[in-house]
């Protein structure tokens, strides 16, 4: 095996790792009872815009190298194979990309994670920018760690308003459920 073809495999098993775990996680979510309450509009149309750019030059460059190995005659079945395994993975691993993000029940889905409402230490509301775009700074807790993301709203987006709500009812509720639980677990 020469080094493309140990890369285009290491790129494969990586990928479907990826996928694997996102299913595995839309399973558990749904056995969770998860309740989409909103999808946010304006978060992410930028990631979503480079997402489907990647996702076309990919399939644009595989097809020219797959016709060029063709015309070349310097193909092998697991070269063909690669060229379009790889692509097919990459557009299943940039799906979830693309979606929406969506405040549920269970939390903030946020590309394809989920930040739970139990885990979210505090919401900043920043100043609207130059774009009249309001970011909502969410810190929240992974493992040990605090971290933050931004969700993005328009300045008179009603979605602001939505979301602000969504957030007050579900992290004082999960705060409650939460206590309870180390009340008990302490007895």
């Amino acid at each position: 095996m020469d080094f493309a073809s140990v890369t285009y495999l290491l790129m494969i098993l990586l990928i479907t790792f990826f996928i694997t775990t996102s299913v595995r996680n839309s399973m558990k979510y749904k056995k969770e009872n998860m309740q989409v309450l909103m999808n946010l509009n304006e978060d992410d149309k930028s990631t979503h815009l480079i997402s489907s750019i990647v996702m076309i030059v990919l399939i644009i460059f595989s097809g020219f190298a797959i016709i060029g190995m063709i015309n070349a005659k310097a193909y092998t079945q697991e070269s063909v194979l690669g060229m379009v395994i790889l692509p097919v993975l990459m557009i299943f691993l940039y799906v979830p990309m693309l979606k929406k993000t969506k405040i549920s029940n269970l939390g903030i889905h946020k590309k394809n994670y989920l930040i739970r409402w139990e885990d979210i230490k505090g919401i900043n509301y920043l100043k609207p920018d130059a774009k009249n775009k309001v970011k909502a700074k969410i810190l929240y807790t992974v493992g040990t760690r605090d971290t933050s993301v931004n969700v993005t709203f328009g300045k008179d987006d009603q979605q602001l308003d939505e979301f602000k709500e969504l957030a007050k009812e579900y992290r004082n509720s999960k705060k409650k459920t939460s206590n309870k639980k180390d009340k008990k677990s302490e007895k």
